[in-house]
């Protein structure tokens, strides 16, 4: 790209590459792969000890802490063959994703981890992590020959400031090159097994996430025949929407207090998993849609309304708040309190609500939600 910065752009309707001047529209089969890649980035992005855990799963304790006056440094500790392991696992998932969309297929068993770093630095008062830097470097084996890869990447985090985004504007010339150079559409046949395993896909990422039931994960993913690495895959999507909640929610409240504590935010999550596990929901229906280039799954819903529950909550302490009858820190205090409690009593479903979500495959039996608030916003409702 000359040293050009590639931008994604991603909606759940389209996918489009933007670098420098240009964009270009992504379609086809390379749709599916490119999301599959953007979703990839993402799991490591929100927490890269929890991503680098599935290749390594005592991982966690494997890091030196360095105390600075505002930050932990947290630099990974592991062995040489650790390292090689964990670079060789990690750029195994990612040809496994490309080789969908290249015509050079790299051989995945001939890739040799070489060597690999992570330093994480958290703030001290908010626990939030505010740096990533990793090096990894592999070799590859494609059509005979050995390559060698090496990259260093550095992640810079801010929280609760985001930026304008800006659709990049594809000009028709490119759309059109764009989408006679994708591949063919499956056949219809194709089509109607691959929606059946994507609507199985939804069934059991729901499981997982709303219900955290990951032998239900397991039973209902449409992949019966690596039923390790489909647990696996289950536990980090359990685990993952219980640490988005808490983080959300700490986040909510960070302008009130930095002392939210790790029991504090466990209980209520706790009790906001007690509130989904009475929710319902059934897949209806699932399709491929031309128009979406993916496969979109009806998935019917009785939810409750969030919003009214924590209202119920935060209306009457908000006018204490006001009326100065409580500190910032009580304040926070009786609001985890209370709602933690609430969220523990019956909760009032409505009326069923039927909900489009849209699925890519991501290689045999095996697929990804662009957007899993396509269904969780339906669960717990904010409005």
């Amino acid at each position: 790209m000359n040293g050009e910065e590639l931008k994604m752009y991603h909606d759940g309707d389209e996918t489009l590459a933007a670098a420098g001047e240009e964009s270009t529209k992504v379609q086809g089969e390379e749709k599916k792969y490119v999301a599959a890649l953007i979703n990839n980035a993402m799991e490591l992005q929100q927490n890269p000890i929890r991503y680098y855990q599935k290749y390594d799963k005592n991982l966690p304790n494997e890091f030196d802490v360095t105390e600075k006056d505002k930050e932990y440094v947290l630099t990974f500790n592991g062995d040489k063959d650790k390292k090689q392991k964990i670079v060789a696992g990690d750029a195994k998932a990612y040809y496994k994703i490309t080789n969908q969309g290249s015509d050079t297929a790299v051989d995945l068993d001939q890739i040799k981890g070489k060597d690999f770093s992570l330093v994480v630095t958290i703030d001290k008062e908010t626990k939030q992590i505010k740096k990533v830097v990793k090096n990894q470097s592999y070799s590859v084996k494609m059509d005979g020959k050995t390559e060698n890869s090496k990259s260093k990447q550095t992640y810079t985090y801010t929280y609760n400031q985001l930026d304008n985004v800006t659709k990049p504007r594809v000009e028709e010339k490119a759309a059109a090159a764009s989408k006679d150079s994708s591949t063919e559409t499956p056949s219809k046949e194709k089509q109607a097994a691959y929606a059946k395993e994507a609507g199985q896909y939804v069934d059991a990422l729901i499981q997982a996430t709303v219900y955290q039931n990951t032998d239900q994960f397991v039973a209902k993913h449409p992949n019966q025949q690596d039923k390790k690495q489909v647990k696996e895959k289950g536990e980090f999507q359990k685990s993952s929407f219980v640490e988005f909640f808490e983080t959300n929610f700490k986040g909510a409240l960070s302008s009130l207090s930095s002392n939210i504590t790790d029991e504090q935010l466990n209980e209520v999550s706790s009790a906001f998993l007690k509130a989904l596990s009475s929710t319902k929901y059934k897949i209806k229906d699932a399709a491929y849609s031309d128009e979406d280039d993916a496969y979109v799954v009806q998935v019917e819903i009785q939810g409750f309304n969030d919003a009214s529950v924590l209202a119920e909550v935060m209306t009457p302490l908000a006018e204490k708040y006001q009326a100065g009858e409580l500190s910032n820190e009580q304040l926070v205090n009786e609001l985890i309190n209370g709602v933690a409690k609430r969220y523990r009593e019956p909760v009032e479903l409505l009326p069923a609500k039927t909900v489009p979500v849209h699925v890519v495959r991501n290689g045999e039996q095996d697929y990804e939600v662009l957007m899993q608030d396509e269904y969780l916003l339906t669960f717990a409702q904010q409005s």
